[in-house]
């Protein structure tokens, strides 16, 4: 293989491979629960970061959004109800859409910016989700238990496998460029905050 073709050679990373283990898991899990491995999944993906400390910061941000978008959404199908516009659409809406903003305001007034999307989600997955006969509570409890699952996942996948990429893709760089860096080995982008701001 000619230097050329070297150096554009890619390989799959640790990341990506500890992000594929833990949603294989996470769906693992939900077949023997009976249950669906989706927000498990979804958790796995966004948690899992290039180093051990990274991915327990996003996970803690993730829990943290979770339990404030659950109690957010409750409390406010509940009040909806109590108006009798929980199934008028236009009149929801209106409501969920600037419920957005102090549960925003609470996640950077207790300096978890990076927390406020995954509030946001839950929030409205609770809410506009809901139909008759559903229980918001219960539903509530099982997006967080789903979501506890796949931020436990990540975490202990990624602290229990090593950050390195395997030598052999290393040894695969043309000696006199040096070791080339991948997408997906590289620091990501700070999470953007829904105000501007960035996440610690």
């Amino acid at each position: 293989m000619d230097t050329a073709a070297r150096q554009h050679r890619r390989h799959v990373g640790m990341r990506i491979i500890k992000t594929v283990i833990a949603v294989f898991v996470c769906g693992m899990l939900a077949w023997v629960r009976e249950a669906s491995g989706f927000y498990s999944m979804i958790a796995a993906v966004v948690c899992v970061q290039n180093t051990a400390g990274k991915t327990i910061e996003s996970s803690i941000n993730r829990m943290t959004g979770t339990l404030i978008g659950g109690v957010a959404g409750v409390l406010m199908v509940y009040f909806m109800d109590v108006l009798g516009i929980l199934y008028i659409e236009p009149a929801r809406y209106a409501v969920l859409s600037l419920m957005l903003i102090p549960i925003i305001e609470l996640c950077l007034a207790i300096k978890k910016p990076g927390s406020a999307a995954m509030a946001c989600i839950v929030f409205l997955c609770v809410t506009v989700n809901h139909s008759v006969g559903d229980n918001p509570v219960i539903y509530s409890i099982e997006r967080l238990f789903e979501t506890l699952v796949g931020v436990a996942l990540a975490c202990g996948i990624d602290i229990l496998l090593p950050h390195q990429t395997p030598p052999a893709a290393q040894q695969s760089a043309p000696p006199d460029q040096g070791e080339e860096k991948h997408p997906e080995e590289e620091a990501p982008e700070e999470e953007q905050a829904p105000d501007g701001g960035r996440e610690p």
